[in-house]
């Protein structure tokens, strides 16, 4: 079976719950920013999120969804075959639980945007922060770790991801006292 259409047309979460009970390869094009993805999908998980011919880490890959989930507009196509997963180790994600992880923050996201910090202000890891505790502190603490710490920019731009996503989680470890500005 193929499904092909655009994101204007059907909206993400909408494709997902059309899709997640098959397996096959979910292909987006016209991304901005990106010339295109492919979400591999199998037993209603999300196994692999290829972009530009290579697979995208477990924060990138989230952050590739959360943009889906904002109402990126982009073309698709999916084709239900069967496939070997192709990237190691695989995500493994439920489609459901993910979507509403992402649709979550998104809508936090939004509530937040007035109060998300300055994209150029340096935090740093307090005494407080398990740089094990989540993808972002693990990916993100060795530049919180250093004296001068790290802008929400330089985070970014270092662990391409989008800005605003990392000011976002930014603003959610300075909640929790995970991060703090630095001197």
């Amino acid at each position: 079976m193929e499904l092909s259409g655009n994101l204007k047309e059907l909206d993400f979460a909408q494709l997902v719950a059309l899709i997640a009970n098959m397996e096959g390869v979910l292909e987006l094009w016209n991304l901005p920013r990106r010339r295109s993805a492919q979400l591999f999908i199998k037993r209603k998980k999300l196994r692999c999120v290829r972009m530009n011919g290579a697979f995208l880490d477990p924060l990138q890959a989230k952050a590739l969804m959360a943009e889906l989930a904002a109402g990126t507009q982009a073309a698709f196509e999916f084709t239900a075959k069967p496939f070997r997963t192709p990237c190691d180790p695989p995500l493994n994600w439920p489609l459901d639980k993910l979507l509403l992880t992402v649709f979550t923050q998104y809508d936090e996201r939004l509530r937040y945007l007035d109060r998300l910090p300055d994209p150029d202000r340096r935090f740093r890891l307090t005494a407080l922060a398990n740089p094990d505790g989540s993808l972002f502190l693990r990916a993100a603490g060795p530049l919180l770790l250093r004296d001068e710490g790290a802008t929400a920019r330089e985070i970014a731009h270092d662990l391409r991801l989008p800005l605003d996503q990392v000011r976002y989680y930014l603003h959610k470890l300075l909640q929790r006292d995970k991060v703090e500005p630095a001197k």
